[in-house]
């Protein structure tokens, strides 16, 4: 009888180069990674509108546009115990976003994207002038796309925040990871490594970084809903009931075209 033994390994090969073949571009690429930027812009000649629910009654609207194939900018603002009971309590400006696409995504190569956001997310504090978790300020992403039991994308950046009220003012990046189960089912990973959030004597940050993983569910074209949970590591001071606590979050993203 003849013996396929020598064909195996042949096949194994074959399966892995179809597995992990760079994927096509995709209209449906992640913009950010619960938080953290990915090298997608919001596509040319549409606008997407943001609401994102967080703790203590807080929430943050964002309106970007896309200006150009590789360019979009927006702005966002919000606050605090907006929802529920008692005075609300407004983040003190407007913050602005911009980001631009330098290099495609290639066979061979990642996508390089340049950008500036200034908005943080959870509270704001006056105090320490910056926001519970900081913006990414201005930074760089990367992100790479391959076909492996769907759509899997990887990304990775880095950024300098200019929330340094705290006198930690080092640059930080992040890890991120996008995995498609079904074309509107996405499952999101993003790792910040906060090493500007992580003094010893701080109130914020205590060296763990900030693990953060959503549940991307696209409703419709133009309608998006995702389910955050935020500091899965608990990184904080007082985890067990204060800043460090992980929450879970709900953001709404409608896009559309003129």
């Amino acid at each position: 009888m003849r013996s396929f033994a020598p064909i195996v390994p042949a096949l194994a090969l074959l399966v892995l180069t179809v597995a992990w073949a760079p994927a096509d571009e995709a209209a449906e690429d992640p913009i950010d990674i619960v938080d953290v930027p990915t090298a997608t812009v919001v596509p040319h000649a549409s606008y997407d509108s943001g609401l994102r629910l967080y703790t203590g009654g807080g929430v943050v609207t964002r309106v970007r546009v896309g200006i150009r194939e590789t360019i979009h900018f927006g702005v966002s603002f919000g606050g605090t115990n907006l929802l529920g009971s008692g005075d609300p309590d407004w983040n003190p400006r407007v913050e602005f976003l911009v980001k631009g696409v330098l290099l495609q995504e290639s066979y061979y190569g990642p996508a390089l994207a340049l950008g500036f956001d200034s908005q943080g997310q959870g509270f704001y504090s006056g105090a320490y002038d910056r926001y519970q978790y900081k913006s990414r300020g201005f930074y760089a992403a990367f992100s790479k796309h391959f076909i492996f039991l769907g759509d899997l994308g990887l990304h990775a950046g880095m950024n300098y925040s200019l929330e340094r009220g705290d006198d930690d003012d080092e640059p930080s990046g992040w890890l991120g990871i996008e995995k498609s189960f079904h074309p509107a089912l996405d499952l999101l990973v993003g790792y910040d490594l906060a090493t500007n959030d992580n003094d010893e004597n701080g109130v914020f940050g205590e060296g763990k970084g900030y693990l953060n993983a959503a549940l991307l569910w696209r409703a419709s074209e133009n309608l998006h809903f995702e389910a955050d949970f935020r500091n899965l590591l608990e990184n904080g001071e007082n985890a067990s009931g204060g800043l460090g606590e992980w929450s879970r979050e709900l953001q709404l993203v409608y896009r559309q075209y003129f």
